[in-house]
């Protein structure tokens, strides 16, 4: 009997409510703004979330959120884009509102066990999983197991070091792989576009600065991956997120640069990949703990 179970993304812009299956296929899904009200916000899930189960008997249901939690996977302990979430017991409003188990997780968390279980990472021991859009997100996954070493999840790792004259990044630091590869540094770079599919549509149709943008971008998530290589040591490295949908525009400048910079083992036996899932890697991902 299929089972099915409800993911949730909660993003700084917009959130995604869907239902999700065992088989990693999304039956129904909402998106809608975020906003910045509490009740508001658990009200719009739930409604959504009403909608979408419709009269499905579910499992329960799985929320990814942006930015750490704290050890109790209970709360959103840091996010600077939803600081209104920070310290809001949003685990158990969440179950009351929906009248289900609620588990909460790390959004970059969630795409990396959503790829790892459905998509590029299948069959992958040590899976390392960037998604890159609005900002640069990593989740790892070692023999099934989530790495958590600081907020519930691999740590800030987006923030990586990739150039040590780069640009200021918003956490304080200089030259950060977030800093280089985020939607608003691609846009304000390549003067051709007001969004990331704006300018990917551009170098599409043949804009030399879209172009040369994106493979930039490209070449700094490759010396991320390096970087990152060394410490965690993954044997299979897939890009997700609204960056990855550049594909051809974006991943072969990735992965030269990464098999430039990583070291000798990495260099032949790592695999860089485009992730698979797109835009449902989060909520799948979100919902999968619950769909054992």
């Amino acid at each position: 009997m299929t089972q099915v179970a409800l993911g949730v993304d909660i993003g700084g812009t917009n959130t995604k409510v869907a239902l999700v299956n065992d088989g990693g296929d999304v039956a129904e899904m909402e998106t809608f703004p975020t906003g910045r009200d509490q009740a508001a916000l658990i009200a719009s899930i739930r409604d959504a979330a009403g909608r979408c189960r419709s009269s499905a008997s579910i499992r329960g249901a799985g929320v990814a959120v942006a930015g750490f939690i704290n050890p109790a996977r209970d709360q959103l302990s840091y996010n600077p884009n939803l600081d209104w979430l920070v310290g809001f017991p949003l685990r158990d409003a969440m179950a009351d509102a929906l009248g289900a188990t609620v588990a909460l997780e790390v959004d970059s968390n969630a795409s990396c066990l959503g790829e790892y279980r459905f998509g590029a990472g299948r069959g992958s021991r040590r899976f390392l999983c960037l998604v890159a859009g609005t900002g640069l997100g990593v989740g790892m996954i070692i023999d099934g197991a989530l790495v958590r070493f600081m907020g519930e999840c691999i740590g800030d790792a987006g923030h990586v070091v990739v150039d040590a004259n780069g640009p200021e990044c918003p956490c304080g630091g200089r030259g950060c792989a977030e800093a280089m590869v985020s939607e608003r540094t691609i846009v304000q770079n390549a003067h051709s576009g007001a969004t990331l599919r704006h300018v990917i549509e551009n170098a599409r149709n043949g804009n030399a600065r879209a172009v040369a943008e994106l493979a930039a971008a490209g070449s700094a998530l490759g010396i991320a991956m390096a970087s990152l290589s060394q410490i965690f040591f993954p044997d299979r490295i897939a890009l997700a997120g609204g960056l990855a949908e550049a594909e051809d525009l974006v991943i072969p400048a990735a992965e030269a640069e990464f098999r430039r910079t990583v070291n000798a083992e990495a260099r032949v036996h790592v695999a860089v990949v485009k992730a698979t899932l797109g835009w449902r890697a989060t909520v799948i991902g979100a919902a999968a703990p619950l769909l054992l």
